[in-house]
């Protein structure tokens, strides 16, 4: 196993002659739990899509799961993304071809079988295990337009796990979801690493959906890393303040974090 799951060094991303993101040093340790937070266009999804070779450095060093991102060629690029889950911001349009629940999950099962190999008995109950574990069971056959927003999250999230990971990227699965989705995803989240300690990478840009196994925060500002740390270091009251330019405060209780209205200390 390599010592980080993700290193980052003196890492750039330009695009249109703008810096997207500027790093001079990142490090995610295998089996952990890492939220990437900060305003929109901090650079957060840009991180991410860094990672999966999907936007290319313009200088700086790279390395996922072992692997120099930046020196690998198409087939081998293909091959690391295999080993990395990754539940994207945005999802399907809903008119899209009428797969069910089941048929999405086994896309995840068929990028790390192969494009033109059809998928084996194991592979099926591969893909039937996450949607047990996700209790996504009884909707196994309902088309994948048809369910809920939060539904639809879940199973885009078994959909990685069918690829058995080893490095999980989930980019704001919380977004535009109600108060009882956002927290079903979140126990959802808390769950898998649980169950599995794979490690997690989060965009997100609410505390109250950092699960309790998130204790590293990197904190993105203007493409820069702002602060790094527990969610209590980095997260205080003043450094809200600064940073959204409001009267707010942070709270941490019980490995759960929110952001409040009101100065004050921190709690």
């Amino acid at each position: 196993m390599a010592a980080s799951a993700i290193e980052l060094n003196h890492l750039a991303v330009h695009a249109a002659r703008r810096c997207l993101l500027e790093v001079e040093h990142l490090s995610v340790a295998p089996g952990s739990v890492v939220a990437l937070m900060g305003p929109n266009g901090a650079g957060k999804t840009t991180l991410l899509r860094t990672c999966l070779g999907l936007a290319r450095p313009t200088l700086g060093d790279l390395r996922v799961l072992g692997e120099d991102v930046r020196s690998l060629r198409a087939a081998s690029l293909a091959g690391l993304r295999r080993r990395i889950g990754y539940v994207p911001q945005l999802l399907p349009a809903r008119s899209e071809l009428p797969l069910t629940v089941r048929e999405v999950v086994a896309i995840g099962r068929t990028a790390r079988a192969g494009l033109f190999h059809p998928l084996s008995r194991q592979d099926w109950q591969t893909v039937d295990r996450w949607i047990e574990r996700l209790g996504l069971a009884s909707l196994a056959a309902r088309a994948f337009s048809q369910i809920s927003g939060g539904e639809q999250r879940k199973t885009i999230i078994a959909r990685a796990m069918a690829q058995e990971p080893e490095l999980l990227l989930l980019d704001e699965p919380t977004a535009n979801l109600d108060l009882g989705w956002r927290e079903r995803i979140v126990e959802t989240v808390q769950t898998l690493y649980t169950e599995t300690s794979i490690t997690v990478v989060l965009v997100c840009h609410d505390l109250e959906v950092l699960p309790p196994a998130c204790r590293q925060v990197v904190l993105l500002d203007a493409g820069r890393i702002a602060a790094t740390g527990s969610p209590e270091t980095v997260f205080t009251t003043d450094r809200v303040s600064r940073l959204y330019g409001a009267a707010l405060r942070a709270v941490h209780q019980g490995g759960r974090h929110a952001i409040l209205p009101g100065g004050g200390a921190d709690d």
